[in-house]
């Protein structure tokens, strides 16, 4: 009969045993999923053993955050605002040895854009010298101006500066009342001093030659000019010049002008 008792006790060890390798067993997987007992009161979670049987699933400070609902993500971003909003040199003797512009440097005439200089004056005798005016014929979008062709008593002396002076002086008013008109305002003035070489007349006009008028009133200027001096006292093109340097174009469009103006295939009206 000391046989059973024997037995019994050694079934009671042997389910201890059970229960203490349990109990180890779960404080392992406690553990393993962040448990901490030194930093709780209990040395169980209040939650107890919830998570077994969740071992499958991927803890919580595995899965990756999602930077842009983190507090932070500004000041995480704060590198590509300074990238953007400022330039850094990617190579530092490249950036000193740029040199930028001088403005104090000034721009360079060309000699054959300069006026040439005063030259021998020309003297003619008392007569009669042709200049050239415009008159518009047709109506609305037809209307062309042509070149009139009319004769002013000359006193005698400097035929340069008298004929230019015409032009801009205008016609008279029976010319006026008759539909003729210039081109050439008063405002604009010749120089005293001008060059005729080689048949070639250098004349300095003031900058009003270049204000207002559209495209094809500048070519009637030109034309004009061209026409009222070509032919006379062995003229046979102008070359116009203001402040010194030659006018290679005219007007906002930029009308170019040839190296030399000559009489254009133009139709003439003898009036």
């Amino acid at each position: 009969m000391a046989v059973l008792p024997q037995i019994q006790e050694d079934k009671w060890k042997s389910l201890r045993y059970f229960l203490g390798g349990i109990f180890f067993v779960l404080v392992l997987i406690e553990k393993s999923m962040g448990f901490d007992p030194k930093t709780t009161g209990n040395f169980f979670p209040k939650q107890g053993f919830k998570n077994i049987g969740k071992l499958g699933e991927k803890p919580k400070f595995a899965e990756p955050t999602d930077p842009f609902q983190s507090e932070n993500f500004d000041d995480e971003l704060n590198w590509e605002e300074e990238v953007f909003n400022h330039s850094y040199p990617t190579s530092p003797t490249k950036t000193q040895s740029k040199k930028s512009v001088d403005d104090t440097i000034p721009e360079i005439t060309l000699p054959e854009d300069r006026f040439p200089g005063a030259g021998k004056r020309i003297s003619a005798e008392p007569g009669y010298l042709s200049v050239y005016f415009l008159k518009f014929y047709g109506t609305g979008k037809n209307s062309q101006s042509q070149l009139v062709k009319l004769t002013r008593e000359f006193p005698g002396g400097d035929p340069i500066l008298f004929l230019f002076q015409e032009l801009t002086k205008g016609p008279n008013a029976d010319e006026k009342s008759k539909g003729v008109l210039s081109a050439l305002s008063k405002k604009i003035r010749i120089e005293p001093n001008y060059r005729l070489e080689n048949g070639i007349l250098h004349i300095s006009v003031s900058d009003e030659l270049n204000i207002g008028g559209s495209m094809e009133i500048l070519k009637d200027r030109l034309d004009q000019i061209t026409f009222t001096y070509v032919g006379n006292f062995g003229i046979q093109g102008v070359v116009l010049y203001t402040n010194g340097e030659r006018i290679r174009s005219l007007g906002s469009d930029g009308l170019s002008l040839p190296d030399v103006l000559a009489k254009s295939q133009r139709k003439v009206i003898l009036f």
